[in-house]
């Protein structure tokens, strides 16, 4: 019996030790949850609540081994302990929850000039997965719409996505990129009461009686005029293709870059000289988001901060990237599309 007691009383697990092992534990799996949470869903702070709650925990812990040494007091520790940890897996799977169940969204996406709706793939599928829905509008002349030339203008692109919205029951959200900022603003001016924010991603942003044309001749920081090519009936417009994707998608992979050189075609240049008529009871109604790309040498830093004033946003977002960032950053887009349409 001497024997069994002695054997009991060495297999004894030391406190002290057992404390250590719990806090070295912590210090290690915080980063490892920060870090995962960078490269996942960063529009709620889930790791916030669970480190929170643990390091309430790790200081009932302490408070257990060092402070309070009675058989008494230890037991309730580890019950407050463990009320903390249930504590903490509710929180993360609230905010998860919080996360699925936000009031799902329509998104309806317009591409740019020298592009066609495959640049918005990867953002349509990351909006989709968070229960939106998503509308990509083909342009005319771009895609496999071969319109003719000649027939193309600007309002000939607007009543296109208006067409889309027609389908749409209630409002959305309305997005344009690059020359696709001056066919939203069109349709803007045309039926605001169908959107519920204008979203402009690197875009042309016209104030009322401009055409893309002159907004562009404001832009000296622009790389993109010395590479155009105009064609001998004046109906398009080509890009030199060395310079293509120097000029659209600098930071992309090897991978994006080539999709943009297949699926390239001259852009119709009769829309670029069409101005806008805008007033404040129609477009100017309309809430406005900007999305600025820093890298962008298309449509210049500068020129998109001038416009941005001009057109008195205030909600103003960054992504570090070049004029295409949902080909090159594509899960950044779709972050602050989702963080929009969050705050409706």
């Amino acid at each position: 019996m001497k024997n069994l007691a002695k054997e009991h009383k060495t297999a004894h697990i030391d406190p002290k030790k057992g404390f250590k092992i719990h806090l070295l534990v912590f210090v290690l799996t915080v980063p490892i949850l920060w870090f995962i949470w960078l490269f996942t869903n960063q529009t709620y702070l889930w790791p916030l609540w669970q480190n929170t709650a643990w390091a309430i925990g790790i200081v009932f812990h302490y408070l257990g081994v060092y402070v309070f040494k009675s058989k008494t007091a230890v037991p309730h520790l580890l019950a407050t302990l463990l009320a903390f940890t249930s504590f903490s897996a509710f929180a993360s799977c609230t905010g998860n929850d919080e996360n699925q169940n936000a009031k799902p969204q329509t998104y309806v996406l317009v591409h740019g000039a020298w592009q066609a709706p495959y640049v918005w793939d990867e953002v349509k599928l990351n909006l989709t997965k968070n229960g939106n829905q998503v509308i990509i509008v083909e342009l005319p002349g771009h895609g496999k719409d071969h319109t003719p030339n000649q027939n193309l203008s600007l309002n000939l692109y607007r009543d296109k996505v208006i067409e889309a919205l027609s389908k749409v029951n209630g409002k959305v959200i309305l997005v344009g990129h690059s020359m696709g900022g001056m066919v939203v603003t069109a349709v803007a001016e045309s039926i605001p009461s169908k959107i519920s924010r204008l979203v402009y991603i690197g875009a042309f942003l016209p104030t009322s009686g401009q055409a893309i044309a002159d907004i562009a001749k404001t832009d000296p920081d622009s790389q993109l005029g010395p590479t155009l090519i105009e064609a001998a009936d004046h109906l398009t417009l080509d890009v030199k293709s060395d310079e293509l994707t120097r000029l659209f998608i600098n930071d992309g992979t090897a991978v994006a870059k080539q999709k943009v050189i297949d699926n390239y075609r001259a852009e119709p240049a009769i829309p670029f000289s069409n101005a806008v008529t805008l007033t404040s009871q129609n477009f100017g109604s309309v809430e406005k988001v900007y999305i600025k790309t820093l890298q962008d040498i298309v449509i210049s830093p500068r020129l998109q901060d001038q416009m941005i004033s001009k057109a008195g946003i205030k909600t103003i977002y960054e992504i570090n990237s070049s004029h295409s960032p949902f080909l090159s950053q594509p899960k950044a887009v779709s972050d602050v599309l989702i963080q929009i349409g969050k705050q409706l």
